[in-house]
């Protein structure tokens, strides 16, 4: 088995438009889940279809052959393409290169995978970096179903698809309708014959939707035949997508100028030039990118989540969620950049406020929003306010400030909601709604870690909001004065907040009068925010303590190994994984809270290179993996002990914009350390 077999088996690429489709699967193009596939497509309302699962790629060249894909079983992988493959790389798209065994430089096949910005299309791209003219055979292997679901062994048997194909001077294409279902996929191949062909791959085994509870065997089915031939140095595509293909020559080159100005990998296998393609690569992975590179990949990264007008959450589980478009508009807001994007998002969000609240959870296919969260209004509050600080245009302070100003006392004011306002200000939380922060794990009705009473995290967005408010009026300078409620309410929280010290740590919640203290990261949390009651001792005991008992060099823990109910390891059912969510499972999106709480702790007394080599060491791991091609994104968590394979959703939005975000911090006390 080769070098890369068990590193690429775990990591991922991933790819995306701003449509919220995606194609994802492993750096050894081996599916382990039934989300991997070529082209899952996102319809009206983030409604995505499960289109293409893959291709049989069978290479020939005088009277010899290999297969370059590779098919998940219950008892083997068929065929062993993954034998074949010398190399990938996971950006700035996923590319592979093939050859035939032993590895040798006289057949070499490099393998593209690039998504269309704006319409939903994959393209394959074939070349041929070897000597000889090598013959292809491809059977491409369509799901054509809901991507939550799969295909039951037999179910694609008697299910009648329509079927066209059409040759062309300038491409061949097919489309492909199914008819128990409605949902088409079309395709166009640059040059050569595609016939009618069927055949079903039956028992697909989907190891880790196994691992997770879920069904993990299902069918996929071939109906089409591609032929062609590449002389060495040339070059087809292939594209797939949910549309006709009128223009395939156009989308081509459409999708490719997507890709043009971002770095390639310094070992990336080019035909001419070096006969010995194969002794010029890095397998090694010292460095294939330098930090400046690092930093457009890291970039590209967070593109994968921004659509149009909203921010996904989280591939390939997630659809939209409020609290993580908050995280990720504060990431982009602090980095000074598309700043005409936040404020159409941001925008967005403000028409859909209910009862003083801003949705945080859409559901897909439908315009229904769940307003079960209240720091997602208070974070849309202090991101609004630091826009008007940053355009410092006063027309926009005008409407910040009335718009901050009538979610602010519409909290206050609340009776809709379970939660109240109490007579020192803080923010309680009723049993309905205290599985309402962001540790919302439920199980059979009931929060795994319970928050009722007034968090620490909610009450400092509370707090921060409320200055972020006051700080703009302040800046704008107008005749308006600050609302004397908020005014009031801003110096009883000063005072009120101080419950939650004890000398050690802050209190993870006040519930019936008493202070709660378990180890978790949400005093890190608070304690980073902008504005904070507390002072920089408080910030340096805090964080001295997460990091002696939280920090990884994955994240932070959700709580403390002392604790009774750390669970090490976030494997096994839904079940089993809710109840280590919260509950020791690392995130990685803590590194964001956590390095600015490192900057407030202590700037006072180490100079900005310091600094920079703190922060800079403290998501090293993170760095490193994309530099050296690891990684192509940042997943959900990790396992709260010896934490090294990504779990949960391997492409999160705000495990990005956290590393995003650290990276712009190092760079504004003065570069890379």
């Amino acid at each position: 088995m080769n070098n890369y077999f068990m590193e690429t088996h775990n990591h991922e690429w991933i790819l995306s438009n701003r449509q919220g489709s995606y194609a994802l699967g492993t750096g050894n193009l081996v599916n382990q889940r039934k989300y991997h596939g070529l082209l899952i497509a996102s319809k009206d309302k983030l409604v995505r279809q499960h289109l293409v699962a893959g291709i049989e790629e069978k290479v020939e060249w005088r009277g010899e052959s290999f297969f370059m894909d590779s098919t998940n079983y219950s008892n083997c992988i068929y065929p062993e393409g993954f034998l074949h493959l010398v190399k990938p790389w996971l950006r700035p798209y996923p590319i592979f290169l093939y050859s035939a065994l032993p590895h040798q430089n006289e057949i070499l096949v490099r393998k593209e995978i690039m998504m269309d910005q704006m319409s939903n299309s994959t393209m394959i791209k074939y070349t041929n970096l070897g000597k000889h003219p090598l013959q292809f055979e491809l059977l491409p292997k369509f799901t054509m179903c809901p991507h939550h679901n799969i295909n039951r062994y037999g179910s694609l048997d008697f299910v009648d698809f329509e079927q066209i194909i059409q040759e062309k001077k300038e491409q061949s294409s097919l489309s492909l309708v199914r008819k128990d279902n409605g949902i088409s996929v079309h395709a166009a191949l640059q040059y050569g014959e595609i016939k009618s062909h069927r055949s079903i791959y039956r028992k697909v085994y989907y190891p880790w939707e196994v691992m997770n509870g879920y069904e993990g065997v299902g069918d996929q089915i071939a109906l089409f035949q591609l032929k062609f031939t590449l002389a060495p140095g040339q070059t087809n595509h292939l594209v797939f997508s949910d549309s006709p293909i009128e223009d395939m020559s156009a989308l081509v080159s459409t999708i490719e100028k997507r890709y043009e100005n971002l770095p390639m990998p310094k070992d990336y296998p080019a035909f001419g030039g070096d006969d010995d393609i194969l002794g010029s690569l890095d397998y090694e992975d010292e460095a294939l990118y330098s930090y400046e590179d690092y930093l457009k990949i890291l970039r590209h990264s967070l593109n994968d989540f921004i659509l149009k007008d909203d921010v996904v959450s989280g591939y390939p589980y997630y659809g939209i969620w409020g609290r993580d478009t908050m995280f990720v508009l504060e990431a982009l807001l602090d980095s000074g950049e598309d700043l005409a994007i936040i404020s159409e998002i941001l925008g967005r969000y403000s028409k859909k406020i209910k009862d003083g609240l801003l949705p945080n959870m859409h559901y897909e296919g439908f315009d229904l929003f769940e307003y079960q969260s209240i720091d997602v209004t208070l974070l849309y509050v202090h991101l609004i306010c630091e826009l008007a600080l940053k355009k410092n245009d006063p027309q926009l302070y005008e409407e910040m400030i009335y718009l901050a100003e009538s979610l602010l006392l519409g909290i206050y004011h609340n009776e809709k909601y379970d939660f109240s306002i109490g007579d020192d200000g803080l923010i309680y939380l009723g049993a309905r709604f205290g599985q309402c922060t962001w540790m919302n794990a439920v199980i059979e009705n009931e929060p795994v870690t319970p928050r009722d009473g007034a968090p620490i995290e909610v009450n400092a967005h509370w707090y921060n909001a409320i200055v972020s408010y006051l700080e703009i009026i302040a800046k704008h300078k107008s005749s308006d004065k600050p609302n004397e409620v908020l005014v009031n309410m801003k110096d009883k929280l000063d005072v009120s907040m101080q419950k939650y010290w004890n000398d050690v740590y802050l209190a993870d919640r006040i519930l019936d009068g008493e202070t709660i203290f378990e180890m978790r990261p949400n005093a890190v949390i608070a304690l980073s925010l902008k504005h904070s009651p507390f002072g920089v001792d408080v910030f340096k005991q805090v964080y001295n303590l997460a990091f002696d008992e939280l920090y990884t060099f994955y994240g932070l823990r959700t709580l403390s190994t002392k604790d009774h109910r750390f669970r090490k390891k976030y494997y096994g059912d839904q079940h089993e994984r809710d109840l280590a969510y919260h509950n020791g499972s690392v995130w990685a999106w803590l590194f964001d809270p956590f390095c600015k709480l490192y900057v407030k702790a202590f700037s006072d007394e180490r100079n900005d290179h310091e600094m920079q080599e703190v922060l800079s060491e403290l998501i090293t791991v993170f760095r490193k993996g994309f530099m050296k091609g690891h990684i192509a994104s940042i997943a959900e968590v990790w396992d709260g002990d010896m934490p090294h394979f990504p779990k949960g959703a391997p492409a999160k939005a705000i495990s990005v914009a956290a590393i995003y975000s650290i990276e712009n911090l190092i760079n504004s006390l003065g570069g890379q350390a």
